[in-house]
């Protein structure tokens, strides 16, 4: 049996949901109301005392964190094959999904609730007291600290800009690194697509993907990765009708700050 704890908008949900439609395995749905707390109840904390999502049941064994997951499933159920033949492009794979985890999420954190998503809340909880009880509740005490930054300066935020800054050095490598192959490592699809997939649709859909006016490569590959079956099935046909237009509208009204930011990076 296996099973998916999940969210339809989770970024780190999103790659696990792609892997399973990419090797066509049946699995059972668990979907958590994250803006309703259904991570913070105790009994999923006691599955993932991290409160996060996505969290992977397969034969009675619990797996957490997504990279972990994906690489689970590419070995459990081989075909179709996610990651190269050779012991070094399966290195570069790693090494692209290990940038991830390494800062590149919490930074999409940063830009989703910095731009969008502090609006929800704010109207939401409407009283400071509610606010605070929602930071408290966070059981990452960096994941909390950075809401707090970013839920009350926004994108004036010190803390927004720093993710400007790292999601444009990342745009412009990976860009560098499409020059010379169809994916992002040589041409055939590996899990580092699949990895970096939900991140170029978040900012899509924070109407961010201006930052690739200017960088050809990744534009293509974003767009060749948008049209695989597992793309659609695990991404597309999850996409929440009730975020989309709030995060088109903040990211529009955002994007005149985030020039302004990237025009700096470049001077």
């Amino acid at each position: 049996m296996l099973k998916l704890y999940h969210n339809d908008m989770s970024s780190c949900a999103q790659k696990v949901r792609f892997v399973l439609a990419e090797k066509a395995v049946e699995w059972e749905s668990e979907e958590l109301n994250l803006r309703a707390g259904d991570q913070l109840k105790p009994e999923f904390l006691q599955i993932n005392p991290k409160g996060l999502v996505p969290v992977l049941e397969h034969d009675g064994n619990i797996l957490i964190e997504s990279n972990v997951i994906i690489e689970y499933l590419n070995e459990v159920f081989p075909e179709p094959a996610l990651l190269p033949a050779d012991a070094y492009g399966r290195a570069l794979a790693r090494r692209w999904m290990k940038r991830l985890d390494d800062g590149v999420h919490l930074e999409t954190i940063v830009l989703s609730f910095g731009i969008a998503f502090r609006h929800q809340l704010i109207a939401t909880l409407e009283t400071d007291e509610a606010l605070e009880h929602h930071f408290s509740s966070i059981p990452d005490p960096y994941i909390q600290n950075v809401q707090r930054q970013v839920v009350t300066g926004g994108i004036g935020s010190p803390r927004f800009e720093q993710a400007i800054l790292v999601f444009e050095k990342l745009l412009k490598e990976l860009d560098q690194e499409l020059a010379s192959h169809t994916w992002i490592v040589g041409d055939a699809l590996t899990l580092s697509d699949i990895a970096y997939a939900p991140y170029g649709t978040r900012l899509e859909h924070l109407h961010l993907s201006r930052m690739w006016d200017n960088k050809p490569n990744f534009a293509r590959w974003y767009e060749a990765i948008k049209e695989t079956s597992g793309y659609q099935t695990g991404l597309a046909e999850w996409f929440n009708p009730n975020y989309l237009p709030l995060m088109d509208k903040a990211g529009n009204e955002a994007w005149p700050r985030i020039a302004k930011l990237l025009a700096a990076i470049d001077t």
